[in-house]
């Protein structure tokens, strides 16, 4: 059994992964959202029969990073975390001098009062508190999990964490005080490439400058996999530090197939590149977002996904968004060859069930 749920973290991200035969269940949990969408998210933990193995912090933005520090200050819940993975600025400290403070401190502070395993088994441990930077440094790494999941790294790479040093304070200080990292949309300009575009073709081909945003780069993305089944989990991460990992994956021309796709930054058009989304064999993708002051997913990283990826594409959403709800006005389902789950009516937060594929005889598993 593999099920991940896609939290209610506002226009953040938490993504609850749970794996594992009856009575043998194993969880990780993927960010906590925005502090404010902690309780939530409390109610739901507290409903769970098993402790959590895993709680990866991906980044410092407030949209992941606060609502984790909300939780391991919460002696009820932090309790049933076994492990956390979070680079700190004890692990960027190996790149470059530099100071930390805000979320990103206490989130570390926290850790070390509790005496957690903090990225336990990664290599170049700083001190005898922790483990290694959560790095790329060539091949992407493969870590073991419990209940025979492994996880493959994908993000972030030595170069994107040196980016993060010099503007560690910025970016944590921003991450209390200006929620995300993409900007406020100009609705001005989004309304006028509407006008000029016809097509979802048309709009899956402008130009979006990538990404840049120094914590967004440091984001912590991976392949996870447990009886056939990968899901690609993109947290904020740049598209350029995907396709690099991706490249030693699956040889140059060929698709690397996952199951699913957790989307990077929310169905940003700055993270959701065309390259990244033909670099996968994939046709169901996934959208962490309620759509509120960023105005995620961005159409034209919709339209990318149907167009690029593979043929038939599902989408799925944890929020029934006014994004949402424009962007199917706007291109129906039936009359542009996708599919969209989203939760009912009233509700918040979506889970999925995803089963062992029945591949072909003799079909490889790598790819």
């Amino acid at each position: 059994m593999l099920t991940v749920e896609m939290l209610a973290a506002r226009y953040g991200d938490s993504l609850l992964v749970t794996w594992g035969a009856p009575g043998d269940e194993h969880r990780m949990l993927i960010d906590a959202g925005l502090a404010g969408a902690y309780p939530a998210i409390k109610a739901r933990l507290g409903e769970l029969d098993c402790d959590i193995d895993l709680l990866v912090v991906t980044h410092v933005d407030i949209d992941h990073v606060g609502g984790a520090v909300k939780l391991l200050a919460d002696d009820e819940v932090a309790q049933r975390v076994a492990g956390v993975w979070f680079n700190g600025y004890v692990h960027l400290e190996q790149f470059s001098d530099i100071l930390g403070a805000l979320d990103g401190e206490r989130l570390t502070a926290l850790i070390r009062a509790r005496a957690m395993m903090w990225n336990k088994g990664w290599p170049d441990a700083p001190n005898d508190e922790c483990g290694g930077a959560i790095v790329v440094r060539d091949v992407p790494p493969v870590v073991e999990l419990g209940g025979g999941a492994t996880i493959t790294l994908l993000s972030p790479t030595p170069d994107k964490l040196y980016r993060l040093h010099d503007v560690w304070l910025e970016a944590i200080t921003k991450a209390g005080l200006v929620d995300g990292t993409d900007g406020v949309r100009d609705e001005a300009e989004a309304d006028r490439i509407a006008d000029l575009l016809g097509s979802l073709a048309d709009l899956a081909d402008v130009r979006s400058d990538p990404d840049d945003a120094e914590a967004n780069g440091s984001s912590i993305a991976f392949v996870f996999e447990h009886e056939g089944v990968r899901i690609l989990f993109g947290g904020d991460a740049h598209s350029d530090a995907l396709l690099g990992s991706l490249a030693h994956l699956a040889p140059e021309g060929e698709r690397y197939r996952v199951d699913a796709c957790k989307l990077p930054h929310h169905g940003s058009r700055r993270n959701v590149s065309s390259a990244f989304v033909a670099r996968l064999d994939c046709s169901y993708w996934w959208f962490s977002s309620n759509g509120v002051r960023f105005h995620h997913p961005n159409d034209e990283a919709i339209a990318r996904v149907i167009r690029y990826g593979s043929p038939g594409a599902r989408l799925a959403g944890n929020y029934r968004s006014d994004r949402w709800a424009a962007f199917i006005a706007a291109h129906p389902p039936g009359e542009n060859g996708y599919a969209l789950e989203l939760p009912d009516e009233g509700c918040e937060g979506l889970m999925i069930t995803l089963d062992p594929p029945a591949r072909a005889a003799g079909a490889s598993p790598d790819r």
